[in-house]
């Protein structure tokens, strides 16, 4: 593995100086943006190719719409080498080697998986296994396309290497298998996907998995109710289908073709793109000590381009999220800054940097007030991509950990669509229903959440459905014994005043921030000292700042809420400190302060 993952840096950092010398054009489209070097034809025929597999998941399942949790981008580069499918926090890059036969069925398959992963409940192998490799089966002939052959390379079980389909169904995928019995396996779930399709049976699959993934069903128990036929009879209908491959020719599912026009790639941007993939594969490789090193000459390369190209926004996006990943919260704010001041258009420069606020976490709450301090650019970056799941997932939690669980209710939904194999967004969810008051489907999420691939999250799922059970039992104690109020109680706020006053003063701040629209104003920062600080009765102040000469007025809100940095409260006699400051602009020298750092 440590061998593959240096062969892939070095073939990447080999190609980055030839980047200037050797022309990249990209193609976008509305599911992904695809890369070629050397020829636009390249990534014409890969932005088509890849748009028509995601038309024909979409007509399989009939869905309308089809969304990724984090970009796809298709590389199309002479030698492909290394993993097929890189996943990266910026992008999920799958490569493609034309001069490679089966190229395009491996990418055919990274590209299904994430459609799965994206956009279908968690499942077993078996339906994972055979929904990709009847994706990478489908030949496309100008309008036509053909369906149900096996994907190139696939070598069909004889009868004596048969896997019996009640074994095949048991598998859930925990202990790998041996080669020869993992293409057996492969072999037999496509067959067994290619006969749901070819009979109309995806619809009944669907109630067998939820079944198993969400009942608890076995699965001998889950297909006689879903398909009124035993595991053996379904195994004599599959192989009977195997006698005779026919194959279904159909119109190629339509794609704009007018749409799909090339664009030359400037040499700084390629340098970025291809070092992105060297710099994050070693980053999530990064297992040993050598691994790890390798990695940190992937960021020092990047840095020192960095240096050279002081303007290019996107090498400052991949140092933001390298550092972020790092820990090193210092040096991703800085770069944050930057790349939002050059183009503020990439939503996740605005995630980050409300994570930035959270103190780096991305899975729950850090600060106080946290939907007023981290509000406002989780909304601008949802603004600029209304399906970026980890953004609506953190602005969830934040106004969850803000008691305003209906918007975190709705948000979080939300999240949990676009991310439907996410065991953690599940769990999130389930807070959010509790918090509600609706404890049945919380307790439901918690038992889903539980039984995921996520041990940590497993772990903490199991603990709040025992935390959930012992306060239901309390609760029914304290009924049985009068202790609750019956159902035509009435209640009075005076009945505890300070939550009365505490709940009242939420409700104005939940409606003040309803009626304030979104604030899609451009984060930008400046270095100065502070020449006086105006203070009132209000929890609002004034900063007179004197930046190389110049003079700025910048507004605080709420300097009891206000994001500081080398410094834990703000102080009205600040005098003469050198600070860092982020604003958005409200006028000529004038802004609103985001947060202060003191050097």
């Amino acid at each position: 593995m440590r061998a593959r993952w240096l062969l892939l840096t070095w073939l990447l950092l080999a190609w980055v100086p030839s980047a200037s010398a050797q022309q990249w054009f990209s193609v976008r489209t509305d599911h992904l943006i695809s890369y070629s070097d050397g020829s636009d034809r390249g990534a014409r025929d890969a932005a088509l190719r890849g748009e028509q597999l995601i038309r024909v998941f979409e007509e399989i399942f009939h869905r309308n719409e089809i969304t990724f949790a984090a970009p796809l981008r298709i590389l199309v580069t002479h030698p492909a080498s290394g993993p097929v499918l890189v996943r990266t926090p910026i992008a999920n890059f799958v490569t493609v080697d034309p001069a490679q036969p089966d190229s395009w069925t491996q990418a055919a398959k990274s590209i299904g998986a994430l459609i799965l992963e994206d956009n279908y409940p968690r499942a077993q192998p078996w339906f994972d296994s055979g929904i990709v490799s009847y994706l990478a089966g489908v030949r496309f002939n100008g309008d036509q396309m053909e369906l149900g052959k096996a994907p190139q390379g696939m070598v069909l079980p004889q009868a004596d290497e048969w896997i019996p389909l009640a074994k095949l169904l048991e598998n859930s995928g925990q202990a790998p298998l041996p080669a020869a019995q993992r293409a057996a396996f492969e072999a037999e779930s496509w067959a067994l996907v290619r006969w749901l399709i070819q009979e109309g049976r995806l619809a009944q699959a669907g109630a067998y998995l939820n079944a198993v993934q969400w009942r608890g069903a076995a699965p001998e128990q889950a297909l006689i109710q879903a398909f009124s036929v035993s595991s053996s009879d379904l195994d004599h209908e599959v192989r009977e289908s195997m006698r005779s491959l026919t194959t279904k020719t159909m119109p190629t599912p339509r794609v704009e073709i007018a749409l799909i026009n090339s664009r030359k790639v400037s040499a700084e941007d390629a340098h970025v793109l291809l070092a992105n993939v060297s710099l994050f594969a070693n980053t999530s490789g990064a297992t040993n000590a050598a691994a790890a090193a390798e990695a940190d000459r992937t960021l020092h390369e990047l840095v020192v381009f960095m240096r050279q190209h002081q303007e290019n926004a996107a090498v400052h996006r991949s140092l933001a999220w390298a550092y972020m990943l790092r820990g090193d919260m210092e040096n991703a704010v800085e770069h944050i800054r930057r790349a939002l001041a050059l183009d503020d258009s990439d939503p996740s420069m605005h995630y980050l940097y409300a994570r930035w606020v959270n103190q780096g976490e991305e899975n729950g709450i850090r600060v106080e007030s946290a939907e007023t301090r981290m509000g406002s650019e989780l909304k601008a970056a949802l603004q600029r991509d209304p399906n970026y799941a980890a953004a609506r997932e953190l602005l969830g939690l934040a106004q969850l950990g803000n008691e305003n669980p209906k918007p975190a209710l709705e948000n979080l939904q939300r999240a949990s669509a676009l991310r439907p194999r996410s065991s953690r967004y599940y769990l999130n969810l389930a807070r959010a229903y509790e918090a509600a008051g609706k404890l049945d489907a919380a307790r439901n999420l918690m038992l889903y959440a539980s039984t995921g691939n996520d041990p940590v999250v497993s772990t903490e799922a199991t603990e709040l459905m025992s935390k959930l059970s012992r306060e239901q039992k309390q609760r029914e104690q304290w009924k049985a014994m009068g202790l609750q109020a019956g159902p035509g109680a009435t209640h009075s706020k005076y009945d505890n005043l300070d939550e009365a006053i505490a709940e009242e003063d939420r409700e104005d701040a939940r409606s003040k921030a309803a009626d304030t629209p979104a604030d899609t104003r451009k984060v930008e920062f400046l270095k100065g000292r502070i020449v006086g600080v105006q203070c009132g009765a209000a929890p609002e102040a004034m900063l007179t700042v004197n930046s190389e000469g110049r003079i700025w007025k910048v507004h605080v809100a709420d300097r009891n809420a206000a994001v500081l940095i080398g410094v834990q409260s703000f102080d009205c006699g600040w005098h003469g400190e050198t600070v860092t400051i982020n604003y958005k602009p409200s006028g000529r020298l004038q802004g609103d302060m985001v947060s202060l750092e003191i050097d």
